[in-house]
């Protein structure tokens, strides 16, 4: 028999499972423990990495998601050991956590469950580590914000019990699912998770049934673990508001009754409606709101345009009276708002390069429309131009005014230049460069602290690890890069603790080239890691060479009868249409690339991105090297550049 089973259940997080079974082995110690994953149909290559990395690991690699609970379960019955830990994959425990919770155990023989101490990656406790029984009223406050409010409150925050000692030990109700430690015995007496949950509530379920059982839930403050919280599941969308309250709900009526003349039942589920469909029209709102004033703003800005036009410039404020503008104008607007959709610019609001090349695809639009129109609805190219301008000025000005009202901190480090330093050796310093040079990011390298003084040169070493809250200081430092391999978890933990929201800080892996990290528990982790970033893979880019392919192919027919002159036969017509179907482009790889296959899709081309006489001209390094720093190295203008220098064969392998 093992002293410990540790069940992690995994789904798309491979990195953050990795950096989780090697603080795992770290632990392990002496004691004879066994580590089981189950992996719910993950694509992002976890189980060969798994299987490769930890052969010593159960992999339990099932075909579809089958949710939290039953992939517990699924290890808990395959289970050796005298204790069982539920484990979740974004986590990393400290060198005596293992130890710590089996003597603990030892000392408490009436113990069901053991809870420790979590914080997240900034540093800051989860107050989730320990918590109430979510009793009607307790649920209430929690879900109308009154728990948080009042968080030392005995009365008003019994959900999550803030008023009860983080560092101390305190017996509990309930214990968060991603770090659960509990005799088998205690499991065989309550009985596994309950597979009704699929996410979410399956740990206040199983810990009210441990207590029915005799058992007590405990809480220990003398040891713990880092849980970058959020990393298996986005906490913004329908499934995860449908999840979460349905769960909350699954629990009131299984332990509180589900008869219809059960008042306490009927207020949870109204409040966790209320609350599901505010926090769903907030989002929406958030969402959407951003369009629509750009789209005001563009309508707005038309119609000033051309008074202004008409009054300057034909000395006639009323020379447009007799033409109806709004149809046209409501008309660009939405062309406009399209490209600076597709463009990608709605995700990232600051991202000013994105909003410039989304109007400007717009813009283009806009005139090739304005040349097909009957003269009867043309009124004045300026008009256009001139507001392409003046909508790019407003709509940046918009955009700014939006990040400072957010004021949200991830938002601004999209954009701005991150300060960076490392604790490490120069080992270590060497692979956090080489990450962060291919990680995409904007990050600035400033230097490195030193585990001992000897180590300081005054130019690579700016200091050692001992004065690291002053170089944060003076340096105005954003992220702190830990090496794990120089510095031990429990070192990094510590200087989680006290740094706290100063600084982000990331943990570069020991083994893997990766640094993770994470800044806000409600918020997906920071990953940072070797691989290559394609640009041809940004959907900003992929938007911007649709776009030149229609433009393109609206040129080619407004020309097509000189071309029919040119060319006897009507094959390229054919061609044109496969491209507005999306099945070709005018630009794309080498077809006789026989390494074409690890490179992102692309619909056949009918030129490649280098023009030559013969295919016989390049070898198959040759080719694939050119269609790979294509992709690696896209930009629209390249395929702009091609199309001029190369238009008589463009036309010809039409």
């Amino acid at each position: 028999m093992y002293d410990i089973s540790i069940i992690i259940v995994n789904y798309n997080v491979k990195h953050f499972l990795d950096q989780c079974l090697r603080s795992v082995n770290e632990a392990k110690q002496h004691l004879n423990v066994e580590v089981m994953v189950v992996d719910n149909d993950s694509i992002d290559g976890s189980v060969e990495h798994i299987r490769k990395e930890f052969p010593d690991v159960r992999m339990f690699a099932n075909k579809e998601n089958v949710g939290f609970a039953r992939a517990n379960n699924q290890a808990i019955r395959e289970a050796k050991g005298k204790f069982v830990l539920l484990l979740n994959p974004d986590t990393i425990i400290e060198k005596n956590t293992l130890t710590d919770c089996l003597h603990y155990m030892e000392a408490h023989p009436d113990c069901g469950a053991l809870g420790v101490r979590m914080i997240d990656g900034e540093g800051k406790f989860l107050p989730e580590s320990k918590r109430g029984f979510p009793t009607p009223f307790a649920s209430l406050m929690r879900l109308t914000g009154l728990s948080k409010i009042f968080s030392k409150s005995k009365i008003l925050n019994r959900y999550n019990l803030g008023y009860l000692a983080e560092n101390e030990d305190h017996e509990i109700d309930v214990l968060c699912g991603a770090f659960m430690f509990m005799p088998r015995e205690a499991l065989d007496n309550a009985g596994l998770l309950d597979e009704q949950f699929f996410m979410y509530g399956e740990d206040i379920d199983l810990s009210y049934r441990i207590q029915k059982a005799g058992y007590t839930i405990n809480y220990t403050g003398k040891s713990s673990i880092v849980h970058f919280k959020g990393e298996s599941t986005r906490k913004s969308s329908l499934k995860y508001y449908s999840t979460f309250y349905n769960a909350m709900s699954i629990f009131a009526k299984k332990h509180y009754g589900g008869g219809m003349i059960n008042p306490f039942l009927w207020m949870v589920n109204i409040a966790i409606f209320f609350i599901a469909v505010s926090n769903l029209f907030i989002k929406s709102i958030s969402a959407i709101l951003l369009p629509i004033l750009e789209f005001i703003i563009v309508m707005i800005t038309l119609n000033s345009v051309e008074f202004m036009w008409a009054k300057y410039y034909y000395h006639a404020p009323d020379y447009y009276e007799a033409f109806n503008s709004m149809p046209l104008y409501f008309l660009y607007a939405c062309i406009w708002i399209f490209s600076i959709w597709t463009g990608g610019s709605y995700r990232n609001v600051v991202q000013y390069k994105r909003l410039f090349w989304g109007i400007l695809g717009g813009s283009t639009a806009i005139l090739i429309l304005y040349g097909l129109m009957d003269n009867d609805l043309r009124h004045s190219r300026a008009i256009i131009i001139i507001s392409t301008a003046v909508i790019f000025i407003l709509g940046s000005i918009l955009r700014s005014l939006f990040k400072i009202l957010l004021q949200n901190k991830a938002l601004n480090n999209s954009i701005d230049t991150r300060k960076v330093i490392v604790v490490g050796s120069l080992k270590s310093i060497e692979k956090a460069k080489q990450i962060m040079d291919t990680s995409g990011g904007k990050m600035e390298f400033v230097g490195a602290l030193a585990r001992e003084e000897q180590e300081v040169d005054g130019v690579l070493f700016i200091q050692t690890i001992e004065r690291i809250e002053q170089v944060i200081e003076v340096y105005k430092i954003d992220e702190v890069l830990f090496s794990r391999e120089d510095v031990h978890m429990s070192e990094i933990m510590k200087w989680m603790t006290r740094l706290g929201s100063k600084v982000k800080i990331k943990i570069i892996s020991k083994e893997v080239q990766s640094i993770i990290g994470s800044h806000d528990r409600n918020s997906k982790g920071d990953l940072y890691t070797i691989e290559f970033k394609y640009n041809i893979n940004l959907s900003f880019n992929r938007a911007l060479k649709l776009i030149l392919d229609y433009v393109l192919v609206l040129l080619i027919l407004l020309v097509s009868p000189i071309l029919f002159l040119y060319k006897l036969n009507m094959g390229f017509l054919h061609n044109l249409f496969e491209i507005i179907r999306r099945k070709k482009t005018f630009i794309s790889y080498f077809k006789m690339d026989k390494d074409l296959q690890t490179l992102p899709k692309l619909p056949v081309g009918i030129i490649p991105p280098l023009v030559i006489k013969s295919i016989n001209e390049l070898s198959q390094k040759e080719m694939h090297s050119t269609n790979f720093y294509y992709a690696r190295d896209y930009e629209v203008r390249r395929d702009l550049e091609i199309i001029l220098f190369n238009f008589i064969a463009l036309i010809k392998a039409l």
